[in-house]
């Protein structure tokens, strides 16, 4: 990579939770590294606070490096070791052992640039003050990677909080997975297949109408067809961002039913909860589309080329 007439190479630093689309990124020729392992050959202590380490953290300095990070399964402490990793880039510190509890320490070239890649990017849904004292979680995990940790740039996918009018301060860039889980909707055989957002905010960050959706709770949503729609005898692709309950997913797919749809089929980005994801399933007999990435074993769509061309496109 040349930028400003400096030469970089790009390395991939895949935290835990995203290791998953790292090894498919090492496997297409990218330079991926891996968070290493403590003494136990674990990445927890015993009192299950998380381990951080770089080891090949000598080789990074003057490149460029994508901390490569998915929200879940463990959104809190994953935060920790996204935290910890940009800060290790940040400070980077040789160690050398000259005896007993004696170390010595010096400092190491900083990577030219880093950015951070969300695959999910956790508390995206906390993107507004809902109620009076809530803290607007979303911008804050923003705030802290660019402004505390000094990230160049961040990449997300199909990102909760995008249209939000905070964000805007932020370098941000968001993709959308829609065309690779289109691509496999119709290699099984879907032919002019009209998509549907379940609610507002699918709507709006897909360009698409919709249903119209009232949330009483985590748990309870009211979901009915907007008049306007003309899908009867049509074939429905219902599109969403999250799968958390499976509640708005489920609900949709019996609205769209009643009015005529011939067939419906669930295409999801990001899969958050196993409870919700075997419900959607289940409702939708198999016809069901997930990305990985979050690491579920329901995921039937690969977006590792989405992330290999986004970054190599920066």
């Amino acid at each position: 990579m040349n930028i400003n007439g400096d030469i970089m190479e790009t390395y991939i630093l895949s935290t835990p939770s995203a290791e998953h689309i790292g090894i498919k990124l090492q496997e297409m020729g990218a330079n991926v590294l891996f968070l290493g392992k403590n003494k136990d050959g674990e990445r927890f202590f015993p009192d299950g606070e998380q381990y951080t380490r770089i080891p090949d953290i000598e080789m990074l300095g003057g490149n460029r490096v994508v901390v490569l990070h998915s929200g879940m399964p463990d959104p809190n402490g994953g935060l920790i070791w996204l935290q910890n990793t940009l800060y290790a880039l940040q400070k980077p510190t040789k160690s050398e052992k000259l005896g007993n509890k004696k170390f010595k320490y010096s400092s190491l070239e900083q990577p030219k640039i880093v950015d951070v890649f969300f695959t999910y990017c956790p508390y995206a849904r906390q993107d507004k003050g809902f109620e009076t004292g809530e803290a607007i979680a979303a911008e804050n995990v923003f705030r802290s990677i660019v402004n505390d940790y000094g990230a160049n740039h961040v990449f997300t996918i199909d990102l909760h909080c995008a249209g939000a009018e905070w964000i805007k301060k932020y370098p941000v860039t968001n993709i959308s997975a829609n065309d690779e889980l289109m691509s496999a909707i119709e290699k099984d055989g879907y032919i002019d297949v009209i998509s549907i957002g379940p609610d507002a905010g699918a709507q709006m960050r897909n360009g698409i109408n919709g249903l119209d959706k009232e949330r009483k709770n985590s748990f309870e949503v009211r979901i009915q067809a907007n008049q306007e729609l003309n899908i009867y005898g049509k074939t429905v692709r219902i599109i969403d961002d999250v799968i958390s309950t499976g509640r708005t997913m489920v609900d949709a797919r019996d609205a769209i039913m009643k009015c005529g749809a011939n067939d419906v089929v669930a295409a999801i980005t990001h899969g958050v909860m196993t409870e919700g994801i075997e419900k959607v399933y289940g409702a939708y007999g198999g016809k069901f589309y997930l990305t990985n990435t979050i690491n579920r074993p329901e995921a039937n769509v690969d977006i590792t080329r989405l992330v290999w061309e986004t970054i190599m496109n920066q």
